[in-house]
């Protein structure tokens, strides 16, 4: 195959007050043209170091020891500025994780596309506007020709990430370098980006190489996988081969570690045991030896080579490996059928043994609930005639959990979802319905009142670095709670201590900040806090967004053991379904503030019967390259809530949709398995 670019020994360092981080030890690789080539990886592994230094990105304190990179007849770090500028952009583009912060807020779309063109000076501005409503076209914008005015904070998540795919597009790169372009978005417009992807490899001839740690995503989209350790390759082949013929113990345990590979799993998740190495030293070994199981003395004291051979799905891609299992040289010590992974061992404790309260004993009961928000101020409602100024985010809600059970709640971005979980802690206002709480009703409680019952109700925020003070320490955070509420248990240090062991996070963190923790520790600290009083209900927001799956195999299991333990109820918020599938007793799908679907999670799974439910299912990626979707489950955006269709609000959407699903409104019908779902022709009775 044609070599696009090629990387040979790659060393990066980063000088830290610590003293030199090494980021990348000797990475070699190549990327063919017109391929998709996955680079995988636990966050600490070197992925986005890696491609920092392909683009000539990389931060004032980080610098190339070694190596060189070559694209078209040059060493890309050896390119002055002028060969740099067309380097970036022309030949090379990057689509980046957050589009949000992006894209400038400041400037609409027409600028910011027409900025880019600016090196082609041999077209006119109109020819320049053009160009750019086309691409809009092309990644599925709808109304270009308008919505090029707008500017970001206009767009929905999903139309950010294409505009963003659309900009990338736009000089009609060789090389289109895609960072985690999915992590935020739901798993429908997760399913649209996957196959504009697709659609820009094969309209435009474009070679991609797309970081991720969504097996599911990677398993979709891509030729070939490149697995990255600690600064290491350790593993590097064609996709199927990867999937259904690992090597490397550490490519076998990240797979193992996907929820999404075994539906009927019980008890709690695998996770690989221990943490990726501090990189402050390079290590005299494996990289990977710590965390082994089959690791012996030669793996800590020998560093393995590469041990390549012929790939099994593959007659022109080689499978190549970096352990000391399948090196040649170390006397038949190979082993392909690697049976005991180096995983965590999963408790034998089912979901069905946790203790739960009798019917009667409902620990949260939500009826008819209401949630809005204004558009526009009292009087410029007045001056434009506007009767009713207001969105509802929750639209007539009805939901029940029980001690020692857990509640999924599920929908894309804008459904209200968070909202909803906002409200039960008095976090967002009520316009009507009722929250019990114990029995107790929550709406309408002062906010002093409301001081009492967040003893009991607890909640885990999304964004798990920026919900913790910046100017705290984590032992000042962990003990937090008990300050605000008066509790004395003892000397602060000892909870704090008491918090950190419960949540498997060394002592000496208690003095760390919360930028000096990786989004897993923040995550656990934002667990311990959520902890602390011993909440009866914890409302989980996305616990599990933007973390490996073997980090969020450590969040999940800490969720599922405090629950055994205390009988915890939770409301987990998530569009991570496989995850949803197997914690989650109940689950509720979430439309434009509605509830569509309602009841035992298990039969929502096995036979959907909203057709946005179906949708949801069937978008979800699996870790599995032979069942790669060729249709997205659902098309279109959500519609705005200012401007809702009339009777049911998802026929726009909807493939089953007939003429009175147009004007009107479905109300709630029980069926027999005694799941409640809002559609005029239900697909399952």
């Amino acid at each position: 195959m044609e070599k696009l670019l090629e990387i040979r020994s790659l060393s990066v360092d980063f000088r830290t007050p610590r003293g030199r981080v090494r980021a990348l030890r000797e990475v070699s690789m190549v990327v063919p043209k017109g391929k998709i080539i996955g680079v995988v990886g636990e966050s600490g592994s070197g992925k986005s170091t890696l491609i920092w230094t392909i683009m000539r990105l990389l931060a004032v304190n980080g610098t190339v020891e070694n190596g060189e990179i070559l694209f078209d007849g040059g060493n890309v770090l050896e390119f002055d500025d002028n060969r740099l500028k067309g380097f970036r952009g022309e030949k090379v583009s990057m689509v980046f994780q957050d589009p949000m912060t992006s894209q400038s807020p400041v400037l609409d779309y027409r600028s910011q596309f027409t900025d880019i063109l600016y090196r082609r000076t041999e077209m006119s501005r109109r020819e320049r506007l053009g160009k750019a409503i086309k691409m809009m076209n092309r990644v599925g914008i709808p109304d270009s020709e308008k919505r090029i005015y707008q500017y970001p904070h206009h767009f929905s998540g999903g139309m950010r990430q294409r505009a963003g795919i659309a900009m990338a597009l736009l000089m009609d790169p060789s090389l289109l370098i895609a960072d985690e372009p999915t992590t935020a978005l739901d798993v429908t417009m997760e399913a649209q980006i996957i196959h504009l992807i697709r659609e820009a490899r094969s309209e435009f001839g474009s070679t991609v190489m797309l970081v991720s740690h969504n097996l599911g995503l990677i398993a979709e989209l891509c030729d070939e996988i490149v697995v990255m350790y600690a600064g290491e390759i350790v593993e590097h082949a064609d996709a199927h081969d990867i999937f259904f013929d690992a090597k490397h113990p550490y490519t076998k345990a990240l797979i193992a570690c996907n929820p999404a590979l075994d539906l009927e799993m019980e008890g709690q998740f695998p996770t690989i045991p221990g943490d990726v190495p501090d990189l402050h030293q390079s290590p005299a070994g494996c990289v990977f030896a710590p965390r082994c199981a089959f690791s012996d003395e030669t793996c800590s004291k020998e560093r393995p080579a590469y041990s390549i051979s012929a790939g099994k799905h593959s007659e022109v891609v080689d499978h190549s490996v970096r352990c000391h299992l399948y090196c040649p040289d170390k006397g038949g010590k190979t082993k392909h059928d690697l049976t005991a992974l180096s995983l965590n061992a999963a408790a034998d404790r089912t979901r069905s043994e946790i203790a739960h309260c009798d019917e009667a004993d409902e620990l949260l009961s939500i009826q008819d609930l209401r949630v809005r928000f204004p558009t526009m101020g009292r009087i410029k409602a007045l001056a434009e005639g506007v009767d009713d100024p207001f969105i509802d985010a929750v639209y007539e809600v009805s939901l029940g959990l029980r001690a020692g059970e857990t509640l999924g709640l599920v929908g894309e971005s804008g459904s209200g979802k968070t909202t909803l979980g906002r409200a039960i802690i008095g976090l967002n206002g009520v316009h009507s319905g009722s929250i019990k709480f114990k029995g107790s009703e929550l709406v309408g409680l002062s906010q002093n009142q409301y001081r009492k019952v967040r003893r009991d109700v607890a909640m885990m925020f999304q964004d798990p670095v920026g919900s913790l003070s910046p100017r705290r320490t984590v032992g000042q955070l962990l003990t937090e709670p008990f300050l605000i509420h008066g509790i004395e248990k003892g000397s602060q240090r000892d909870q704090a201590a008491r918090l950190c062991e419960m949540v498997s996070l060394p002592a000496n963190f208690l003095s760390r900040y919360p930028h000096e923790l990786s989004g897993g520790q923040a995550r656990r600290v934002g667990v311990a806090r959520a902890l602390a009083l011993n909440p009866a209900l914890i409302v989980a927001d996305e616990p599990t967004a933007g973390l490996d799956v073997s980090v969020q195999g450590e969040i999940l299991n800490l969720m599922l053991d405090m629950q055994a333990a205390h009988g915890l109820g939770f409301l987990l918020i998530s569009h991570n379904l496989p995850v949803i599938r197997h914690v989650c007793d109940k689950l509720a799908i979430m439309y434009l503030g509605r509830i569509v679907e309602y009841g035992d999670c298990e039969q929502v799974f096995r036979n959907p019967a909203h057709p946005y439910s179906q949708a949801l299912v069937r978008g979800t990626p699996q870790p599995d390259p032979t069942r790669r979707r060729q249709l997205v489950s659902i098309e279109g955006e959500v519609p705005s809530l200012s401007n809702r269709p009339g009777g049911c609000e998802f026929h726009t959407r909807c493939p089953y949709s007939g003429e009175r699903c147009k004007y009107l409104v479905p109300e709630p019908s029980l069926l027999a398995d005694g799941r409640t779902v809002r559609c005029h022709n239900p697909l399952a009775e």
